[in-house]
């Protein structure tokens, strides 16, 4: 039978660390202010050395909205109420555990460089009071001409640097990991000038309005990795046994195969960045192509990450052996036409 589990967006806002930079913001400038300075090298790099798209996403943007919601500089709904930074996940602890390294995304003097804390869910530890207990284990670098950026959520003992050392663009800092207040393994990126916090996308502050003109902060280089993605798969597979949602978002191995006598047959998936309205389908078939279970649904809120699962008990004469496929796909309507946001396909063998 079918299953579901979503996490609102405001849920995960409860949940993440905000990373303050340096110090307290003063005054915000005009929305449209012209940048003070060039961001260095040409525009920063990317904070982690991972392919975008396949086993990075950007999970939560900066909040542009100054009211009690929240609107990314799209204004879409990929952020949380006062987020000050961008999200750069994996898709679970087992990637983490595996090593994602978060590098210098400009050249720069390291003044701030902390280790120590543990990779533990905040969900169970309650969120930080102080500013490193938020922030986890964490760096900052000052880049000149007043250019700051922030790297936080480090995995314990993997910082790199040391405080009054010069790194390179591109130098590794540390491993993306899950200390301070984090429920899912990312680091939290941030951009300051003159200790103003600035959306790198936008290259203006967050009070500036959303869907306005742009002078982004990123190289060219990162902004081609950078194309905004409205929702997508964290991980999927088959399993012989109910998964529950902590486990799957904490990441499942595959089994190599499965029993002709498994007592169920699941299909389940993780995804990030799902709206109200979109259209899920998870499918399993057999190996003689005869559709084991099906089932689709429209939903009813947005999530920021959300498990969801189908599944059917063993038949009388046991599973028939083979190679059985589960099939994902979420649909979401945008201008009047249907576009597909995630299609995942896995296999596994029944012996």
């Amino acid at each position: 039978m079918p299953s579901g589990r979503g996490n609102a967006f405001a849920f995960l806002g409860l949940l993440t660390g905000v990373v303050w930079a340096l110090a307290g913001i003063p005054a915000l400038a005009q929305a449209n202010d012209p940048l003070p300075a060039a961001p260095p090298g040409g525009g920063f790099g990317l904070p982690v050395d991972c392919a975008m798209g396949s086993v990075c996403s950007i999970q939560n943007y900066i909040d542009h909205d100054p009211g009690p919601g929240w609107l990314d500089h799209t204004c879409g709904s990929l952020s949380y109420d006062g987020h000050r930074g961008i999200d750069f996940r994996v898709p679970t602890q087992i990637d983490m555990r595996r090593g994602v390294a978060v590098i210098a995304a400009a050249d720069g003097e390291v003044v701030i460089a902390k280790d120590g804390q543990p990779d533990l869910l905040m969900a169970d530890t309650g969120p930080g009071k102080t500013r490193e207990e938020r922030n986890g284990n964490w760096v900052a670098i000052r880049h000149g001409d007043g250019w700051v950026t922030t790297y936080a959520h480090l995995r314990q003992g993997s910082v790199a640097v040391s405080q009054g050392q010069r790194v390179a663009r591109g130098q590794k800092l540390g491993l993306i990991g899950l200390s301070g207040n984090s429920d899912f393994p990312h680091v939290h990126f941030a951009v300051t000038h003159e200790h103003r916090l600035l959306d790198p996308f936008t290259g203006q502050e967050p009070a500036a309005a959303c869907g306005g003109a742009e002078q982004s902060l990123w190289s060219p280089a990162a902004q081609a990795q950078l194309a905004y993605r409205s929702g997508g798969l964290l991980s999927a597979g088959l399993l012989d046994r109910q998964a529950e949602s902590e486990e799957i978002y904490a990441g499942i191995e595959p089994p190599a195969s499965l029993s002709k006598e498994s007592p169920v047959l699941v299909f389940w998936a993780s995804l990030w960045g799902l709206r109200e309205g979109d259209r899920l389908s998870l499918t399993v078939i057999a190996p003689n192509d005869v559709i084991v279970v099906t089932h689709a649904e429209s939903l009813d809120r947005h999530s920021a990450q959300s498990s969801h699962s189908v599944s059917r008990k063993r038949p009388e004469q046991g599973w028939p052996v083979g190679r059985y496929r589960g099939i994902l796909r979420v649909e979401r309507e945008m201008v009047d036409t249907s576009v597909t946001v995630v299609e995942a396909q896995r296999e596994i063998e029944v012996r």
